[in-house]
Parts: structure tokens; C-alpha cells; sequence
């Protein structure tokens, strides 16, 4: 069974110019290793979906049923066959480990990590949805990590050595952790207690800043971190959807917006397409010979060439994009600490958002006559990353030896379920409320209530469950509500909610 483990960063003392130059380079050596190997599993995939008798074995899998025992035999054939373009894992180590001979910088471990994620990648094209492998930029590498803590990437005793053994000043480099500069804040004392476990491995992490690339160090520690905030006891029904979560425990009702203030993001999105903006016009400015009369990207192969000004632009908006992903991040972490502190057994449903973010495939009208538009979420969902907010309770109840159990949307149907009748009714959804008793709910709070009061299969509500929880959660309902409208007329002019809590309904 696998031990837990939790992450500290903690950021690296890089004032000295050849550590800066060697980490610059070691990333450089991971982004071209890396986008090698991707061009080699591009290149054996097209070689391989060309292949005569792949193809022909493959219809015939396919339209065998599973009990089929030729079923077996055809799918060791189709193996054989990929195994023999080297499109196995051990396949791409092999590849990898040949093209790093000509390279001074990656250690072993680090590029067998790189092999592993190309690997997932062509696992999906392989045999899930997946279309193709993909390169990726050189500034999108921001990591890479080794596997132990003894070689490669070493965290001894406050420094960083990197292809450097601990006691040999021999290759490499030995760089300094920073640590907090007050010994009596608590965020000195939460360090100290997490460097206190034994770590695994260790991760290298860069990220833009206005004057360039900081860098840190990720310690992968063996156990659980230490505990900052009380957790409760009891189910907790979380109902989250693309931009606004819905929490009913025992001791209160919430209705929230996802995010930090959206008037910060909105600002910070504004920032960015400035900066999108000015970096199309100076990369149109400095290659005219890749633009067609009409302003679009000309077809074929095409060498690009970048101003100082270009590059710097481009640091801003990197810097902008850390800020905003941080400034959301931050919130959401405050925010799962706020619902395990209601309790420790969370229910929620499970929501496919890279579903939610996809066009709709059917083409509309509306009254007029005129299409309708086939953007769906994309937008909310990317302003605030409602998946991202799972993951954190995930993590924190994981720590904290709590549960989180995800429902069968299509089976629960918390939207539609009225606990009274014991009937389904299929809700619009401009409707947010539902009639209870011949009482309105507010939509979301009642998805919620329903979720907290899950059967052990979650794929309905206990029934009886509910009718011994529902006054409880009616009075708490009630005064969440009031609570809403009152700051609603307070902040008015600020637009304080948005329009999906229905509270003109209520």
C-alpha cells in the first residue's frame, strides 16, 4: 500500500549567475529531449495506423464480441505488431536513453519520468480517445523531477545538489533553499514540522516573473502534513457546478461563487488580452512573409522570428497568467478547508467539466430564424476551475482521514428528485428553484441536501434520511438565503451575485 505523501516549495537562492545558466540549460535539455521522443512516437504511430496487417487485425478485434476466444489470441498479434515499431514503454527508454548520450545535463531518472508521461499519452492513442501526441513550447516545461532522493536531484540539510553527490564538490551544482526570514511566524514552524519527514524525491520548478525565470524546489515528503485547521464530523453535501458551489451540512447552508473576487479576474483577463494583443502585432510586424493579403497564417512549413520587445510582452503575460491561476488557487484552498470543517464524509456528484467546457455538436435557431451560438461553459469553467476545487478537498480529506464519495449523476439526478413524492421532474435550467412541499428551494442547496442524505450505493437519496433532515436544512436554508438578499441590496451596485442563486425567486 502507498505511503501518503504531501509537496512543500520552498524557492531557490539563484543570485549566483552559473546556477541560473545551469538550470536554464538543464530545462532547455528536457524540452528538446522530450519533444524528441514525442516526434519518434508521432512518427512510429503514423508508421504503425499504415501498417496493412494491423489494420486488418484490427476491424477484425473490433467486431468480435468480448466472450470471443479468438478475441485473446488477436489481441497478442496486434501487441507483437506495436512492440515491433517500439511503441512500448521500455521501447521509449530505449529511444531516449541513445539520444542522451550527446547530452551533459539530464540524469537518468529524469529523463525515465519524461519516457513515463509520453508513454501515458501514447497509451490513450493506443487504446482510449486519444487523436495524437502533441509537441509542447519550450517555455510550457516548467518541471522535471527525479525518482529518489539519493542521486540526480538530492535535498540535504537546507541545499538543493543537482547531478552533485552530497559530499563531493565535484559537477553540478549546489544550490541554497530559502527560508522564511521570521523563525517565530507560523509559516517558519509549518516548514520546520514538514522538513521533519523523510523525503522522497524532489521536483524543480521554474516560473515567470517580470524579470525572468525564479525557481524552486518541490519536496515530495513521506506522510502527512501537518494539520492547520480543525475537521469535522458528518456528511456534507457539496454541489458544485461550472461557477458556484452549493454546501448543506447539519450546522448551516452555503451558497457560493467559485473564485476569489471575479472583479480581480476580470481584471487580470482584460490584462491578458491587452498583452495577446500587442504580441500579435509584433509577431505579424517582424514576419510579414508568413501572412496571406488577407491578415491569415500562410499554409506550409514557415520560420518565425521574434523582436526583444516580442519576448518581453511575453513575460508579462506569463506573469499575469501565474498571478490569476495563484489568486484563484488560493481561494479555493481556504475554501475546501471551510467545508471539511463542516465534516469529514463529502458527497458529490461526478461531473465531467472537460464535457461541460466542448461546443454542442447540434446546430440550433432560435425564434428569429438565426443560429444559435454552440459555446457552452468553456468560459466560466476556465474563470473558475470548479474540477481543481475536487481535487483540493480530495487532498485535504485524504490528510485528514476523511471521505469523499462522487454519486452517479445519472442515476442520483439531485436536480430533478423531490424527496416528498418520491418523483422525478426535469427542471430547466433558467429554473432556480424547486417546489418542495409547495415551498420554494433554492435549487442548488436542495442538490446539495439530497447528496448529503446518499444511499451507500450513491445512486439515490435515502428517503427517510431526508424526511428526518429536511426542517433542519428548510431553517438553515431560510436563513442563508436572507442572509444573500440582505448583502444583495447592500452591494447592488457592485453586482455582488450572480443570477444563477435565483434569488429574486425566493
Amino acid at each position: 500500500m502507498a505511503t501518503p505523501t504531501h509537496t512543500l516549495e520552498l524557492a531557490l537562492d539563484t543570485s549566483n549567475l552559473s546556477a541560473r545558466n545551469y538550470l536554464k540549460n538543464y530545462f532547455n535539455e528536457v524540452a528538446h529531449l522530450s519533444n524528441t521522443v514525442r516526434r519518434f512516437a508521432m512518427r512510429q504511430l503514423n508508421l504503425l495506423k499504415r501498417d496493412k496487417q494491423y489494420k486488418t487485425l484490427l476491424k477484425e478485434y473490433i467486431a468480435l464480441d468480448k466472450d470471443n476466444p479468438h478475441k485473446k489470441e488477436l489481441s497478442h498479434q496486434l501487441s507483437d505488431i506495436v512492440r515491433s515499431y517500439g511503441l512500448y514503454k521500455y521501447g521509449l527508454d530505449a529511444f531516449a536513453r541513445n539520444q542522451r548520450k550527446n547530452m551533459k545535463y539530464i540524469h537518468s531518472d529524469v529523463y525515465a519520468n519524461i519516457c513515463d508521461d509520453i508513454w501515458q499519452g501514447v497509451e490513450k492513442v493506443l487504446y482510449s480517445n486519444g487523436k495524437n501526441i502533441h509537441f509542447k513550447k519550450w517555455d510550457e516545461f516548467d518541471s522535471f523531477e527525479n525518482k529518489k532522493n539519493s542521486t540526480g536531484i538530492i535535498y540535504d540539510n537546507g541545499y538543493v545538489y543537482i547531478n552533485r553527490p552530497v559530499n563531493k564538490p565535484m559537477h553540478g551544482i549546489k544550490v541554497k533553499v530559502k527560508m522564511p526570514r521570521n523563525k517565530n511566524s507560523k509559516h517558519y514552524q509549518y516548514e520546520m514540522d514538514c522538513l521533519k519527514d523523510k523525503t522522497k524525491y524532489c521536483r524543480i520548478v521554474r516560473r515567470m516573473f517580470n524579470n525572468g525565470w525564479h525557481y524552486y524546489v518541490q519536496l515530495v515528503q513521506e506522510g502527512v502534513p501537518p494539520q492547520k485547521h480543525e475537521v469535522g464530523k458528518g456528511r456534507v453535501g457539496v454541489d458544485i457546478g461550472p461557477s458556484t458551489a452549493a454546501i448543506v451540512s447539519k450546522n448551516k447552508c452555503s451558497l457560493k461563487e467559485l473564485g476569489t473576487n471575479q472583479n480581480e479576474i476580470k481584471i487580470f483577463d482584460k490584462k491578458i488580452k491587452k498583452l495577446q494583443r500587442q504580441m500579435d502585432r509584433s509577431r505579424r510586424i517582424s514576419n510579414p512573409h508568413n501572412y496571406n493579403e488577407d491578415s491569415t497564417i500562410r499554409k506550409g512549413k514557415k520560420k518565425w522570428s521574434y523582436s526583444k520587445r516580442y519576448y518581453k510582452i511575453r513575460n508579462k503575460l506569463k506573469t499575469l497568467q501565474r498571478k490569476r491561476a495563484t489568486s484563484i488557487k488560493q481561494w479555493q484552498e481556504a475554501f475546501a478547508n471551510e467545508i471539511i470543517s463542516d465534516g469529514n464524509v463529502i458527497f458529490i456528484e461526478s461531473m465531467s467539466f472537460n464535457g461541460l467546457k466542448k461546443k454542442s455538436k447540434e446546430t440550433k435557431k432560435n425564434s428569429k430564424g438565426k443560429y444559435q451560438s454552440k459555446k457552452r461553459m468553456g468560459k466560466s469553467i476556465q474563470m473558475h476551475a470548479p474540477a481543481q476545487l475536487v481535487s483540493i478537498i480530495e487532498r485535504k480529506l485524504s490528510y485528514a482521514g476523511g471521505v469523499l464519495f462522487k454519486v452517479n449523476t445519472f442515476k442520483f439526478k439531485a436536480s430533478q428528485y423531490d424527496h416528498v413524492t418520491d418523483e422525478y421532474h426535469k427542471k430547466k435550467l433558467s429554473q432556480r428553484y424547486a417546489l418542495i412541499d409547495g415551498e420554494p428551494v433554492q435549487r442548488d442547496l436542495y442538490s446539495a441536501f439530497l447528496l448529503m442524505n446518499s444511499e451507500s450505493d450513491l445512486t439515490h437519496a435515502d428517503r427517510e434520511l431526508c424526511f428526518q433532515e429536511y426542517d433542519n436544512f428548510k431553517k438553515n436554508h431560510d436563513i442563508c438565503i436572507n442572509e444573500l438578499k440582505e448583502q444583495n441590496i447592500l452591494n447592488k451596485t457592485n453586482n455582488k451575485y450572480p443570477t444563477s442563486f435565483g434569488l429574486n425567486k425566493l
